[in-house]
């Protein structure tokens, strides 16, 4: 079926499309924890995703009347984008694969150029988004902006994968936050490849929201707030990373709590590759600059003057990074349509980049920075090996080897070098960063590790403890947590949950440090919920108002004493011994998306009832649907479910830390419901599957998943009639 060419906004309300929808450029890119490209598992929890296949026969989305949305395929006369980066050029034209006009933007000279879409008429509403995409990447990523407080935040929507060689859709949802401005849904992607986008469209999902009814946000009076860095002087630096935008906003209420309450601020994104290195000088004269780079700090600059003019240390964050570095950098003549560099040009460029920054913070900042992350993410999710980059395909496996080295030769003695990562306490994974850290810290260039901590209630505090041991004992460093935030997804008292989360966790990092392990730094990865990464996860220790949560008072009673009181409306949870019964039909649901997914309960032919739970979207065929396991934990669980798809097969399968086991295989190439049901002893080290085969799992074992997914491809499932139950 063709697909109509509109190309304009709709506003069914005339009241409505009389608002001006306008975009702002972004001077600078993201980061893991706010990123347009990070890169943690968690980095898409936020929101939830799909990528499937090319657009034929697209099916576009219903606009309900009166509610505004993005219907853009670039057919039409008006126009509901910009361009996204001065440098950026867009022009409509025919493209193999599309259905129609497709828009190309060329020009681009950082990850974060692209088009904006801006969708001020959607804040505070859940929108949908559907779009189509090419580029030579192979990886385009669909983003949210928005100002929080004066201040930009980002965060991923989806990636597109698999983009190559041809159009391919991408689906996606998330929460646009109630009280921001300026938001917009944007299109980039990890390198500078021109992008292609044959749609882009986006909905609201749900009731509509009028963002004019939606109350102006108060700002909490914090001035008697107990301060953080003041109850834990004694035991190490308090932290907090620091955008740009809190900085130069107008709004003085963030940076007067910021400093009251932390004693260490990390910049977000602003001592970043792409930040420092001079695009613009490099590139104007690349002979002039073939071996050493031009460097600028002009996004920095800012938060060290304020963090000197204040009295905070900083930690700085990050010299060798695969994400957010431009791909100019590691071409001959700075050309990335000619060849790759040499090792011996590269290793002069690396050498030369990390002595420029530290010369530029020796002249201007000598006492401000205690600590710098040399290399960022160079390990992989489970295949627990180095993360193929730029830096592995010009220099080696053993760039990290150089880094450091260089790190060392010019960085000021008090500086402590560091390696940070995340999911650092996923055994395998740490096992292969403590392989790849050992001679670097045999050669006196290691003074610690980097714990991102980016964690949910899967990750006990005693399992992170462990792993924070292992690092202290098997490589003798120091250990800095670095951005630490929590999920709230899945918690059945969310708030009250996470508050207990974080009183138990620094209680065990303040009885490690009382058995003599160093550590010396824990940084929050974000000051409120309102401009932090994880849109709508409240991760983080103030609310959007800057009231405190029961996260902050959980962290003070570590230190001080004292517990959190229930709260009026507390839910008990499930006895170990009740069974998980989940049939969607008060239009709810229990679990939460594995990595990304757009879940909804439907009346879409229910296997049993009238409702059913549909998982609409996944960037990879392990996103899927995920449920809290943990209780059957030790024994012998009768499990049953009903799945249907138009995928040839989906799985049902446990995620155990560095395992993912298929518990069941099934066979959903009829398109009809499959009625699944098995026994299952979690009670022994060896797991006997239905299929006869065993799985050896961690002995001691704290927390479970269990969660649906595909195989093979990433087509939409529905999940009906759930029931776990124990039997022995």
């Amino acid at each position: 079926m063709k697909k109509k060419k509109i190309g304009a906004l709709i506003l069914a309300l005339a009241m409505i499309s009389s608002i001006g929808l306008y975009g702002c450029k972004k001077s600078e890119s993201t980061t893991e924890g706010t990123s347009t490209s990070g890169t943690e598992t968690t980095a898409t929890s936020a929101s939830e995703t799909e990528s499937t296949a090319a657009p034929v026969n697209v099916v576009k989305p219903e606009v309900k009347e009166g509610v505004p949305a993005v219907i853009e395929d670039f057919g039409g006369d008006a126009t509901t984008y910009n361009g996204r980066g001065d440098s950026v050029t867009m022009e409509l034209e025919d493209a193999a694969g599309a259905d129609g006009k497709v828009l190309h933007i060329g020009g681009r000279t950082a990850e974060w150029n692209g088009v904006n879409f801006p969708i001020d008429a959607m804040i505070g509403n859940k929108i949908s988004i559907q779009a189509a995409t090419k580029s030579a990447s192979g990886d385009v990523i669909i983003s949210l902006q928005f100002d929080s407080m004066g201040s930009p935040s980002y965060s991923n929507v989806f990636h597109i994968g698999g983009c190559a060689d041809s159009f391919v859709e991408g689906k996606g949802s998330i929460n646009v936050p109630a009280n921001c401005t300026n938001p917009m849904i944007y299109v980039e992607s990890m390198t500078t490849d021109d992008i292609f986008v044959d749609y882009v469209y986006i909905t609201v999902e749900g009731d509509y929201v009028d963002p004019t009814d939606i109350p102006e946000l108060v700002l909490k009076d914090t001035s008697d707030y107990l301060s953080l860095k003041e109850i834990y002087k004694d035991d190490f630096e308090f932290g907090c990373c620091i955008p740009l935008g809190l900085v130069t906003s107008e709004v003085e209420e963030p940076r007067k709590l910021i400093v009251k309450e932390f004693s260490s601020f990390t910049c977000e994104n602003e001592m970043k590759p792409e930040n420092i290195l001079d695009a613009e000088t490099t590139l104007a004269d690349p002979a002039k600059y073939n071996e050493s780079p031009a460097l600028k700090f002009d996004a920095c600059k800012p938060i060290l003057d304020f963090a000197k003019e204040n009295g905070i240390k900083m930690r700085g964050h990050t010299l060798v990074w695969h994400s957010q570095t431009p791909d100019w950098f590691f071409y001959e003549n700075y050309d990335i349509n000619g060849k790759l560099a040499s090792r011996e040009l590269m290793l002069k460029r690396l050498e030369n980049y990390i002595k420029g920054v530290f010369e530029f913070i020796d002249a201007n900042y000598p006492d401000l920075f205690y600590a710098f992350d040399v290399a960022n993410e160079c390990v992989m999710d489970g295949s627990n090996d180095i993360r193929k980059s730029n830096w592995t395909e010009t220099i080696g496996d053993d760039f990290l080897n150089f880094a450091f080295e260089y790190a060392r030769k010019y960085a000021n003695k008090n500086i402590k070098l560091f390696y940070n990562d995340y999911n650092e306490y996923v055994p395998g994974k740490q096992d292969k960063i403590i392989e790849l850290m050992k001679p670097i810290k045999e050669a006196g260039n290691l003074d610690g590790i980097g714990m991102q901590s980016h964690v949910d209630s899967g990750v006990t505090a005693e399992a992170y403890i462990t792993a924070l041991k292992k690092y202290a004992d098997e490589l003798g460093v120091i250990i800095h947590i670095t951005e630490l935030d929590m999920k709230t997804a899945g918690l059945i008292n969310p708030e009250y949950d996470q508050g207990l989360y974080y009183q138990a966790l620094f209680e065990a990092i303040l009885a490690a440090k009382k058995e003599g392990y160093k550590i010396e730094s824990v940084t929050i990865w974000g000051l409120d919920d309102g401009r932090s990464w994880l849109t709508g996860e409240n991760p983080v220790l103030f609310a959007g108002d800057l009231s405190t949560k029961l996260a902050f008072d959980g962290v003070v009673n570590a230190k001080k004493g004292g517990t959190i009181e229930k709260p009026a409306d507390y839910k008990e949870p499930p006895k170990d011994s009740d069974p998980y019964v989940e049939d969607f039909e008060d239009g709810n649901y229990l679990g939460s998306s594995r990595a990304g997914g757009a879940l909804s309960v439907v009346q879409e032919g229910a296997y049993e009832g009238n409702s059913c739970l549909k998982m609409s979207g996944a960037s990879e065929v392990w996103d899927g649907y995920v449920i809290d396991g943990t209780r059957f934990l030790g024994k012998t669980i009768k499990y049953s479910f009903a799945v249907k798809s138009t995928a040839p097969s989906l799985s049902f399968s446990a995620d155990i830390t560095d395992l993912w086991p298929h518990l069941e295989e099934i066979d959903t190439s009829s398109g009809d419901w499959v009625f699944v049901e098995g026994v299952l002893k979690l009670n022994t080290s060896n797991w006997i599957l239905n299929n006869g085969s065993a799985v050896t799992v961690p002995d001691g074992m704290a927390a479970l998943k269990l969660y649906f997914e595909t195989q093979d491809v990433t087509d939409d499932f529905y999940v009906d009639a759930i029931k776990i139950e124990v039997v022995g």
